[in-house]
């Protein structure tokens, strides 16, 4: 920690030109550096004075600003459409201090694999703007899975379509304060009960996340009352590794009763 420098930039148009120098990496709510150490980081870019806390919800849709806490989101999201999905996965995520510090755009960077941010915005296929060595929209899924854009970038926000969803949430924890072994995220359209649009994520797998389309393939166009969700749900597999809520078997067990439990829900919902 000797030396330890800080930058404090108030125009983005500096940014790139910090991250391009070794060891120096942003810096805005800090609860991730504190959960995996400093041990190779020589500096820190302060995000504070930067515009980066916005909310915009205009030309079909809604741009949020990476320093907006998970409060924050909440409160503003909840005003435009309470039934939101990142209401719910961003109001039950850790503890209100937390909540409080957490951001949306550490949260992308990082995507730890209890993240209770990124199965809801990869089922909203969401994009993030990123300025430094590259630069642009880029989706969210893009960008977790190729390194390159992760290398001297910084999100300056996420957006996805304004548009309305049911939605169901459900995370896998002992205690309500407790990292989620796994959550679910299940998205849905319908129109005169024929099932016309539905997005299933879950993280927390060995891959960390799965987006199931052979699932939402068999529902699409179904309807709802029709679907057989128990056969349907019956053949996905998918891997976790163990973890403090049991073995491996166990919680894979629980994923698919689960995953079950949730279409059920959402698709019987009025």
């Amino acid at each position: 920690m000797n030396g330890l420098q800080w930058f404090f930039p108030e125009k983005l148009d500096v940014v790139p030109e910090l991250l391009k120098r070794d060891g120096i990496v942003p810096h805005a709510g800090g609860t991730f550096l504190i959960k995996t150490g400093m041990k190779k980081v020589k500096g820190l870019i302060d995000l504070a004075n930067l515009p980066l806390d916005i909310f915009h919800d205009s030309n079909g849709f809604i741009e949020i600003g990476s320093t907006s806490t998970f409060s924050g989101i909440v409160e503003k999201m909840s005003s435009n459409n309470a039934d939101s999905i990142l209401v719910k996965s961003l109001g039950q995520a850790a503890s209100t201090p937390l909540r409080n510090r957490i951001t949306i755009g550490g949260s992308i960077a990082s995507f730890p694999i209890w993240s209770d941010a990124m199965g809801p915005l990869i089922a909203l296929d969401a994009e993030v703007s990123l300025i430094g060595a590259v630069e642009g929209f880029f989706s969210i899924v893009r960008y977790v899975t190729e390194r390159e854009l992760r290398k001297e970038t910084l999100i300056k926000s996420v957006r996805f379509k304004s548009e309305k969803w049911d939605s169901y949430y459900f995370r896998a924890t002992r205690t309500q304060f407790d990292y989620p072994a796994f959550n679910i995220t299940v998205l849905c359209k319908r129109l005169d009960n024929v099932i016309k649009d539905i997005r299933i994520v879950i993280v927390g797998n060995r891959k960390k996340f799965v987006r199931i389309t052979g699932l939402e393939e068999k529902l699409m166009n179904v309807k709802t009352d029709d679907a057989d969700i128990p056969v349907i749900v019956r053949d996905i597999d998918i891997e976790f590794a163990a973890k403090k809520l049991g073995s491996a078997d166990y919680i894979k067990q629980l994923a698919g009763i689960e995953l079950e439990r949730g279409i059920n829900r959402i698709l019987r919902s009025k």
